[in-house]
């Protein structure tokens, strides 16, 4: 029974060292991109340190949400995937890196990878788009076609176009 107490709090300081490093490391849209150093390293040890000092507490719980499989990172890197289904993509990105050494961002010590990731949801967004468009050309009686089917067809195109730049926008965020 000790031993789970001291595991789950073990997590937790974890966690909120992990949670703080972040929000000190990657506090703009800029910053969350940049190449992590070996003094980032050190820095993040720092302040897991400080947390086991002080407690320190997460007053919240990070969101998280499903990533296709097929997205880029997911599909690409196996060990930051496992980090991935429990953590976001820049606290994974982060753990990834402490266990491998290996940046997600740059995989290389002169490239730079940046994909905008896709969500399960996102996903289903696009399939759920695709297969209207498909139900609604079916629907269409294309060997006789009436004036009014092109009129309707190309209404409805103007609303998927509308709907999938939307969910484009979306995934750009």
């Amino acid at each position: 029974m000790k031993q789970s107490y001291d595991e789950g709090q073990n997590l937790r300081v974890f966690e909120c060292a992990l949670v703080r490093f972040v929000d000190a490391t990657f506090d703009n849209h800029r910053s969350r991109y940049s190449r992590l150093h070996s003094s980032d390293r050190v820095f993040f040890f720092t302040v897991l340190a400080e947390v086991q000092r002080t407690g320190a507490r997460l007053s919240f719980s990070p969101s998280v949400s499903t990533v296709w499989f097929g997205d880029h990172y997911f599909s690409k890197y196996s060990g930051y995937a496992k980090y991935r289904e429990l953590f976001s993509l820049t606290h994974s990105r982060l753990l990834w890196w402490l266990e491998s050494d290996e940046d997600i961002f740059h995989p290389t010590p002169h490239s730079s990878e940046f994909y905008t990731e896709i969500t399960q949801t996102e996903m289903d967004n696009r399939l759920a788009a695709r297969q209207t468009w498909n139900d609604v050309l079916q629907s269409f009686n294309m060997e006789t076609p009436s004036p009014n089917d092109f009129h309707l067809l190309r209404e409805f195109s103007r609303s998927l176009t509308s709907l999938l730049d939307y969910i484009d926008e979306q995934l750009n965020e």
